[in-house]
């Protein structure tokens, strides 16, 4: 393949020009012809085969006169010299594809219109977040910034986050807002690289397509085993010493630490500032190395104990941290970005909140004086580098999507006006979500469901729009690439959820979606509507909502009609137990498909805020969930109340219209038995992991998410014997008969008194979500389902799991 490579600079300024030459080595190598679009800054270049130079600007010239500032603003807004340049180029050269880098200011986004011109398909590679940020890296005032994600470029200019005369940032501003006017990426670029998902992420969430966006790590070569050394006592830095890198924090953290050695290698405009703080911190221990490269600091690494970096900003992938597992050395970095893609806590080094510099000293003091559970996460590095960052798996990837965006771009543009396109086989499927509250905050199941499956399908390259109530969305466009669609609801109890659906489904009817999928029986009433514009439509159903207690006659009956709407109306009728699956067959005698709900592993968390709520870790009972009457808290507190024991009983959860009920629970409220509101996030993590005993005793569930959120945090559970529970925990988990306070007590105090059992069951719970629970599995069979409805053929990479009777996910 003959590919056109466009960079900036043809010699090797940063670890970002490392990669595209060795790119373009092994591309050779491999037969394949190359050539480099650049701007010639007078270096010798790194690529010696065939180039094509624009002339070089000194964007840095201080002495430059007004007029050529004026110039230089005008080249790196819209060059017509390089777009003229580049002309020349492609009639010379005539590539199949252009491998786009970093072009601002030198190259100019105007050599993008013209490889458009020329049918030139353009795959875009992100090393930074120029696309998104005129700063190029989301930074202001040395921390990170989104204030001009979404196109308020302005921010550029009030927050003074360019390193450079003000005038600079309004020519970034400016550079931003023409090129968001033209559209000039939305039009000209075929395909962005993105190295992380979190740079993905970032893009979608400022509106570009999903489908547009592919991920592929960079590639890091591995020194031979026998290159490794002994670690020789210090810890290391290295990289630019800017202010978002947040060497500062580390200078403070190591003024705790003055028996650990640490070396600081890089230059950058900190560096001043950066030995006079040391030497008033009287930090002997630190040494500033200065500007070291090639095989000086490959030694430096080698002989390190561990790296370190503080960064307080986005990072697109983090070189250095491949630099280091490449040695077989952790790292210890802020948990910012991307950087938990590339560090596993605990497995390939640690992570602490930026700017936590208490927690920054532990971990270096951890890691420091654990040399062998160091070495042990070096080599965890090291071994995920081979597998992950592989050059050659990298380039068959890169070969792969070369190919795949140069094909699309020979398909023929224009068909006579009669003629019909035919819907693509691997098209995106465009998917609605009506039925539940909305993203962010989760108030049951159903919000969880929408984040995970919506999340996991969005990243799949698929187009999710979320229709979300006002009052409980943020006012968000995107979220986890989903797009969020915010309509008003009545807010009262038997109003909210009809006049919700009835607009959201009003909405979708005359919207670009192909598939309208509803959850519960209520908005199930209302799957036939989208049938007559064309849509498809799919329904899941999470449980039997007409035998909860808290809806009166005529709510529970309008539920019932919608118990057989969900498997008259919609095309396609998804259950999440196999016992309501039975249910529909044996009432309606009606297939259903058998999707569970699913589960992602929930590692332990360190105890921290459960202290706060006068909680210790392993000594607690703990229910999650909703307050209403069948889920039976009320049976839970008595039964616990008649044990004689140190744990605590917590509850946390929130009303669902049962505030009487709420106010009983309230009641019981002691010293053993604390209610806590709606948790979430990482609060969330800690209370569930850190739980003795998860309990469910409801009377009625469709698929109870709590429940195998608790099993896959290792958490032994106990639930009531219905079918709904008992299909999840046989074998992995305890029941006791329904509603027998009695039978109840007597097991809680059988897992209380016995803590070997409780971990042996908690092994065996974990290891069932594993086999059959986890999101990515049950989202390609929700996925199988879509592809089946619209009759389209299956992708290979989709786990064809049929609709049919007796199909299932699990």
């Amino acid at each position: 393949m003959r590919v056109l490579y466009c960079n900036k600079y043809n010699f090797p300024l940063s670890g970002t020009e490392a990669y595209l030459f060795e790119l373009m080595r092994r591309m050779e190598t491999r037969g394949n012809e190359t050539a480099l679009f650049s701007m010639d800054h007078g270096h010798p270049s790194a690529f010696t085969g065939r180039s094509y130079l624009i002339p070089y600007l000194n964007f840095k010239d201080a002495q430059a006169s007004a007029l050529k500032r004026v110039r230089m603003a005008a080249h790196a807004l819209y060059s017509p010299s390089a777009r003229r340049l580049m002309r020349a180029c492609l009639m010379d050269y005539a590539p199949a594809l252009a491998h786009v880098r970093g072009i601002y200011h030198h190259l100019s986004p105007s050599i993008l219109w013209e490889l458009k011109r020329q049918q030139i398909p353009v795959l875009y590679h992100l090393n930074d977040f120029k696309v998104l940020c005129p700063n190029y890296n989301f930074v202001a005032q040395g921390r990170s910034c989104e204030l001009c994600l979404g196109g308020n470029y302005f921010h550029a200019v009030t927050e003074h986050c360019y390193a450079g005369p003000q005038a600079s940032s309004v020519v970034l501003a400016a550079e931003a807002y023409l090129h968001k006017w033209l559209k000039t990426y939305q039009r000209c670029v075929d395909l962005f690289l993105a190295p992380t998902e979190f740079v993905r992420s970032k893009l979608i969430s400022a509106g570009f397509p999903a489908r547009q966006i592919e991920v592929l790590p960079h590639f890091q070569e591995l020194p031979p085993p026998e290159a490794l050394v002994p670690e020789k006592g210090y810890i290391l830095y290295f990289g630019r010493l800017s202010p978002e890198k947040g060497l500062d924090e580390l200078l403070y953290a190591m003024a705790r630490l003055s028996h650990i050695p640490l070396v600081i290698a890089g230059e950058g405009p900190e560096r001043t500032r950066l030995e006079s703080l040391a030497r008033e911190l009287k930090l002997d221990q630190v040494l500033f190395a200065g500007m070291v490269g090639g095989a000086k600091l490959e030694h430096l690494v080698a002989g390190c104990c561990f790296s370190v970096f503080p960064s307080r900003a986005y990072e697109t992938l983090g070189k250095s941290i491949l630099e280091s597992y490449a040695w077989g050395r952790p790292v210890v970095a802020s948990d910012l970005g991307s950087r938990r893609e590339m560090v596993e806590p605990g497995v390939t080094g640690l992570l602490y909140p930026p700017g936590d510099l208490e927690q920054l000293a532990e971990a270096i003091e951890f890691l420091f004086t654990h040399a062998s559970l160091t070495a042990q996460m070096g080599l965890e590095g090291r071994r995920r580098l081979h597998t992950a960052h592989d050059p050659d798996h990298h380039l068959d990837a890169l070969l792969e999507i070369y190919s795949r965006v140069a094909a699309a771009k020979r398909q023929p543009v224009s068909l006579p006006v009669a003629t019909v396109l035919p819907q693509p086989a691997h098209a995106p499927l465009r998917v609605a979500f009506i039925g539940g509250r909305g993203l962010v905050s989760k108030y049951s199941g159903i919000e969880s469901y929408y984040e995970e499956v919506g999340s996991e399908l969005a990243r799949k390259g698929h187009e999710i729009t979320v229709y979300c109530r006002t009052y409980f969305t943020p006012p968000l466009k995107e979220h986890l690439g989903m797009r969020v669609r915010r309509l008003p609801a009545i807010r009262t109890k038997h109003l909210e959820t009809v006049t919700h659906t009835f607009l959201s489904t009003l909405h979708a009817m005359f919207s670009d979606v192909d598939v309208v999928h509803y959850h519960c029986l209520g908005p199930a009433l209302f799957s036939f509507l989208p049938r007559l514009t064309g849509k498809k439509t799919v329904v899941t159903v999470q449980g039997l909502d007409w035998q909860r207690r808290k809806w009166g006659w005529i709510a529970s009956h309008v539920l019932r009609w919608g118990e057989a709407a969900a498997v008259t109306l919609p095309h396609a009728t998804m259950v999440v137990s196999q016992t309501l699956q039975r249910y529909y067959q044996g009432r309606y005698g009606r297939s259903t498909v058998y999707v569970p709900n699913g589960a992602s592993p929930r590692p332990r968390r360190t105890p921290k805020r459960i202290a706060e709520w006068g909680l210790n870790s392993d000594n607690y009972v703990l229910f999650l969930g909703r307050f209403s009457p069948e889920k039976n808290c009320d049976l839970l507190i008595d039964a616990f109340e008649g044990l004689a024991t140190g744990m605590k009983l917590v509850l946390a959860g929130g009303s669902s219209h049962s505030d009487e009920y709420v106010e009983q629970l309230r009641s019981h409220q002691s010293a053993q038995i604390r209610l806590l509101p709606w948790v979430s996030g990482e609060d969330l993590d800690e209370l569930l992991s850190n739980a003795a005993v998860f309990v469910l005793p409801s009377d009625l569930e469709g698929l109870s998410l709590a429940l195998l959120d608790a099993m896959a945090a290792g958490v032994c559970v106990l639930t009531s014997d219905i079918p709904e529970n008992e299909e999840v925990v046989s074998g992995a988990g305890f029941t006791f008969k329904r509603g027998d306070r009695a039978d109840l007590t007597r097991v809680l105090d059988l897992l209380i008194r016995n803590p070997d059992l409780r971990r042996e069951m908690s092994a065996k719970g974990r290891q069932q979500i594993q086999q059959r629970y986890l999101w990515p599995s049950i989202t390609r069979a929700i996925e199988t389902t879509y592809y089946q409805v619209l009759d389209r053929t299956l992708p290979p990479e989709v786990i064809a799991i049929g609709v049919r009777d007796g199909s299932s996910a699990a």
